[in-house]
């Protein structure tokens, strides 16, 4: 019964790695804040939306709550009226909670580009680029040495550019792995008593 019980409590921490996506569009417009959490299941992030470096502007939600076409976080301040992110505004998710790897799609349309940047200052769009591209569109891209950073920052490199989702691999922590190296001893040494 104890070496049962040790099995399937190692096996459940074992288990405990998984990915999970944040969807930001979902309509809505303005959402009338500049700061909002989002959230799926065991990842959660804050999202701050700027129109300059420490110049708060209100984040814009459009579209459906999935990846399409015109879908996604933008700013209310895009001169072009569609709200998107565009010029020196930028988005800024803060992932010091997050510990695996990071992915995120992006909602561009032809001749849009786009930078993903690093940094370690809240408000202060960083100037390490991590990520570029154009017409990805539902593309979960990896972002290199994100982790490397508190935040990340997405910009438009050419007109304007949506964010769409991100995607994360909670990994266990420290002390989850401790225990799991644990239960493994245990049950070896159950086995070698038997």
């Amino acid at each position: 019964m104890k070496l049962t019980l040790l099995a399937v409590t190692t096996l459940v921490l074992a288990g405990s790695a998984h990915a999970s996506q944040i969807f930001f569009g979902g309509g809505g417009g303005d959402l009338g804040v500049s700061s909002k959490t989002f959230s799926n299941g065991p990842i959660s992030v804050i999202v701050t939306g700027y129109s300059s470096n420490n110049s708060q502007v209100h984040l814009y939600s459009k579209g459906a709550a999935s990846i399409g076409t015109e879908d996604g976080l933008g700013l209310t301040n895009d001169p072009s009226g569609d709200h998107e992110i565009q010029g020196t505004s930028f988005i800024q998710i803060d992932i010091s909670s997050l510990t695996g790897p990071i992915q995120i799609s992006m909602g561009s349309t032809s001749g849009d580009g786009w930078v993903i940047f690093g940094s370690n200052t809240a408000g202060t769009k960083g100037s390490t680029s991590l990520l570029t591209g154009n017409n990805d569109d539902a593309s979960l891209l990896t972002i290199p040495g994100a982790k490397n950073w508190h935040f990340i920052d997405v910009a438009a490199a050419s007109n304007n550019v949506l964010l769409q989702s991100l995607a994360a691999v909670n990994t266990p922590e420290p002390g989850t792995l401790g225990l799991l190296g644990v239960g493994v001893i245990g049950l070896g040494l159950l086995r070698r008593r038997r």
